[in-house]
């Protein structure tokens, strides 16, 4: 401790117990936990983030809340257990679920819910200690700044006491007591233990039994790896098995193409595929030794397990959260990627965020104009409309008037904003999203007299173009389209777009194994691959790692508002964001133009 004076005192609610103390690192902007935000060493590596370069190791981090990836609970995980350079502990404005979850996995403390923003009071470098013995009970955080100036400034600051909820409010039927006492083994016993402790930091009054549930996927590694793996093999060793049906989040290559040179899994990157593929191996071993489908995808509601309407599940995939609410009126959070791995051993989640009806009622009014509407013909031009629609939102639950439909494509590029742009997996279209089929029932009711009203127009979704770019360079490396992965149909879609035309630079189509051996059959994949193009199966964009120093200096050109976003940064290329026509007309002469959307 640098002093000893009496320190300021903020009081806000835990929400992950623990005690703590150190230097703080300070920002007001967002973070993510994922090793494409911060690697494992501790580095924050987020395109222009105010932190960037910097080590969060060791220190009392101090943030806004969590965007991006659910795998950042699964980050937290990793940095905590196995490389030593997580964070002491969290002080956020508002803790987001997937850090909650990680936070318990990673045995540190978060505390959210002060009457200030924490970071008006601490800055990067003060001494804070942390108390929070109890979830949902007061935190206290002790602040001894390190400019005795600020000591001054901060004297008459009164933080009120706090009062959360009581964490032995979880009430739990016989059965799951039964889990929790380890009578059904020790998975589900290790399982619910953590999923009390989520329910404990969430407030939750009971859990809810769920129909299906989505894994992240891994490859083994100490540097880049999601972090997940040291859990899925200590959970096989244990004998653990799902009890609901369950999918697989996309990987790191098609293991039917690891030696195919077309593929971006050769091209500038950190470790030859092999190497990769070897680490990709057993972590699909262990999933399938747990019951899991091991088809990778991050569209399981287009197949493999389509959600129905009302009913509840768990997915570490956002746009598969966003598509199931939004579109079919299911139930699911952007869930802490952790946790879907213990609710899918016990068949059972936590009830919180959108799973409660109050929590799923619109807060907002954005008004689509006419002119706009006019001109949504490309699949890219829904990713803007929802990154101009999500980015204003911010946390809450936005009701969107004007469009009258939406083809499946579309409405999965519109639901994709939500991981970069939303924080929760919420949106009404009044007239297609099954809860609002009038403004009023996106409302529950009438609608408030105060309500905010946003009218978007073609200037908005021009500005989500301009506001990503990340280069001047106009001439690209590469071109990257699905992501979310490519549906059907829009491959042959791609096949007409490309018919007769030849790429001058790569072209990376990405789906899952589903649609690519539906495209094949059907004579599509041929069709695309005459042009150069090349169709890629079951990968990320994101879970491809590029050499570092190669990164820096790669153009890429996509449609994705994830790839854009979530996958730039340090060591990773730059992006053009674009409607997929340009996108293609890049791949095919060399150079990003963009043609719509300009002002």
């Amino acid at each position: 401790m640098q002093n000893n004076e009496n320190p300021i005192i903020l009081r806000g609610i835990t929400r992950v117990e623990g005690n703590a103390e150190g230097e703080a690192l300070a920002t007001s902007s967002f973070l993510s936990h994922l090793v494409n935000a911060v690697t494992s060493d501790g580095i924050i590596r987020i395109f222009g983030h105010p932190l960037v370069g910097q080590s969060y190791a060791g220190k009392i981090v101090v943030y806004d809340t969590d965007k991006f990836s659910t795998g950042g609970a699964w980050g937290l995980y990793f940095k905590a257990k196995v490389t030593n350079a997580a964070p002491k502990a969290l002080i956020c404005r508002t803790v987001h679920p997937i850090s909650i979850g990680g936070a318990i996995d990673a045995g540190i403390p978060a505390v959210d819910s002060f009457d200030v923003d924490p970071w008006t009071v601490i800055q990067t470098g003060d001494y804070v200690k942390i108390t929070a013995p109890k979830a949902g009970d007061e935190g206290i955080i002790e602040i001894y700044p390190k400019d005795p100036a600020r000591r001054a400034e901060l004297a008459d600051l009164k933080s009120s006491p706090k009062k959360g909820w009581e964490k032995s409010n979880v009430s739990l039927t016989l059965y799951e007591q039964e889990m929790l006492a380890g009578k059904h083994g020790r998975p589900k016993q290790i399982a619910m233990e953590r999923l009390v402790k989520f329910a404990e930091g969430m407030g939750s009054k009971r859990m809810v039994p769920i129909c299906s549930a989505h894994l992240f996927d891994d490859h083994q590694s100490r540097d880049y790896t999601v972090g997940a793996w040291p859990a899925f093999e200590e959970f096989a060793n244990m004998g653990a098995r799902v009890r609901v049906p369950t999918t697989v989040e996309s990987t790191a290559m098609g293991d039917d193409l690891v030696d195919d040179e077309g593929m971006p899994w050769h091209y500038s990157v950190m470790a030859p595929a092999r190497e990769v593929f070897k680490g990709m191996v057993p972590v699909h071993e262990n999933l399938k030794k747990m019951g899991a489908t091991v088809i990778p995808t991050c569209i399981p509601y287009a197949h493999l397990a389509p959600p129905k309407f009302g009913e509840i599940l768990v997915t570490s995939e956002s746009n598969a959260a966003a598509y199931s609410n939004i579109m079919i009126g299911a139930r699911v959070n952007r869930d802490p990627a952790n946790m879907v791995l213990y609710a899918a051993i016990t068949g059972v989640m936590p009830e919180y965020g959108v799973h409660l009806p109050e929590n799923r009622i619109g807060q907002m009014i954005f008004e689509v104009d006419p002119a706009v509407v006019q001109e949504l013909d490309d699949v890219g031009d829904y990713v803007a409309l929802g990154g101009a629609i999500g980015f204003r939102a911010g946390d809450r639950v936005p009701v969107v008037c004007g469009l009258e439909r939406m083809t499946n494509a579309q409405a999965k590029a519109f639901c994709a904003c939500v991981s970069p742009a939303l924080t929760y997996p919420m949106i009404h279209i009044v007239g297609i999203t099954p809860e609002a089929r009038t403004i009023e029932e996106a409302f529950g009711g009438e609608i408030p007299k105060d309500v905010e009203r946003v009218h978007i127009t073609k200037s908005d979704l021009a500005a989500v173009y301009q506001n990503l770019r990340q280069t001047e360079k106009t001439s690209i490396d590469a071109a990257v389209i699905g992501c979310p992965f490519l549906m059907f149909e829009e491959l042959a879609d791609i096949a007409e777009m490309l018919n007769g035309q030849k790429v001058t630079t790569r072209l990376w189509l990405y789906t899952d194994y589903v649609n690519y051996s539906a495209a094949k059959k059907a004579g599509i994949l041929e069709k695309i691959e005459a042009s150069g193009a090349r169709v890629v199966h079951s990968s990320c964009p994101g879970m491809v790692v590029r050499a570092p120093a190669d990164a820096e200096n790669l153009v890429f050109a996509t449609d994705s508002l994830k790839v854009a976003m979530l996958f730039a940064g340090i060591g990773w290329p730059k992006n053009w964001l674009g409607t997929r026509k340009d996108v293609i007309q890049a791949a095919i002469t060399g150079t990003y133009v963009q043609t719509k959307w300009l002002n």
